[in-house]
This record gives structure tokens, C-alpha cells and sequence, in this order.
């Protein structure tokens, strides 16, 4: 399977040091290079910079952004949502208005907690909330509600 992030997932679990999960969990990770540009020459220094830019494998794109998509999202996930589309890859994005444009186009769509459920399931993370906890440190907003259903289907406590 394809996965095709925006930033909020590279910058994340990039600063939680748990960036390697797409290349382990996903034949190939495609991101645009708008979304690099974002994170790695706009975020110099920020969260997740440094670990996005030593990323060789991750396989960088030219798009351009949906104009029409400009409007409602930023430009990292007006060109990744094309992308996804073209390539027949999930959407990686937490962004609410993102994801409910990629599901109206049909396009599957996994957030940041997704990914840290499936490693889990293919035992490549022991646990996932000391990962939520770092992910929130650095200040990913994740809701109590999300958080506990997340830890549920995990099987760790809430």
C-alpha cells in the first residue's frame, strides 16, 4: 500500500522519533514536495525537521495544488489529496476538513493514531500512549474521548 502524508503525521511522528513506522508499515511513502518544503525549509529547526529531511527513503513528488481545494485546506494537503488520488494511495492526515475531502473523493484515509495502532498490531511499538503523550508534548491536540477509544482498541490502559 501507498501512503501519501501531509505534514501534521511527518512532523509528529517525526519529533516523537517514531517516523520510521511508514517505511516499515507501507510499500512506499509519497509526499508531496510542498509538504517537505513545509516542514523542512519553512520549519528549520522545528519539530520533526531534521527527522523529515534525513528520510532518504521517503519518495518526494512535484504537484501542484487543487486551486479548488485552496480554499478550504492549506497547501500541503491541497497537492497531497491529488496525489493520493492519482496514485490510488491512502490520505495520511489528521486535519478533519482534509479527511472528510478525501472520503467525499473516495480516497481512504488513515490519521497519525492509525498508524500507531497498525504498528502496534504488527508488534513494531510495544505500547502507543508513552508515543501519544510525546506526540502531545510537542503539541499534537488529541481529545480524552480519542485518546481512550485509541488505547481501547489498542488494549493498553485508558
Amino acid at each position: 500500500m501507498i501512503v501519501v502524508p501531509d505534514a501534521g503525521p511527518l512532523i509528529y511522528l517525526g519529533g516523537a522519533g517514531q517516523l520510521e513506522l511508514l517505511r516499515h508499515l507501507y510499500a512506499e511513502v509519497v509526499v508531496p514536495r510542498i509538504v517537505i518544503e513545509e516542514i523542512v525549509v519553512a520549519g528549520a529547526g522545528l519539530t520533526g525537521a531534521r527527522e523529515v529531511a534525513a528520510a532518504t527513503w521517503l519518495r518526494i513528488e512535484d504537484v501542484t495544488p487543487d486551486p479548488g481545494l485552496l480554499l478550504l485546506l492549506d497547501r500541503g494537503e491541497a497537492a497531497a489529496i491529488p496525489l493520493a488520488d492519482r496514485l490510488h494511495a491512502t490520505l495520511l492526515a489528521d486535519d478533519a476538513d482534509a479527511r472528510a475531502v478525501a472520503t467525499d473523493r473516495g480516497i481512504p484515509v488513515i490519521g497519525t493514531l492509525g498508524v500507531l495502532i497498525a504498528a502496534k498490531r504488527r508488534k513494531l511499538v510495544s505500547e502507543i500512549a508513552p508515543v501519544i503523550a510525546r506526540m502531545e508534548s510537542l503539541g499534537m491536540f488529541v481529545s480524552d474521548r480519542l485518546r481512550k477509544e485509541v488505547l481501547r482498541i489498542a488494549g493498553e490502559p485508558t
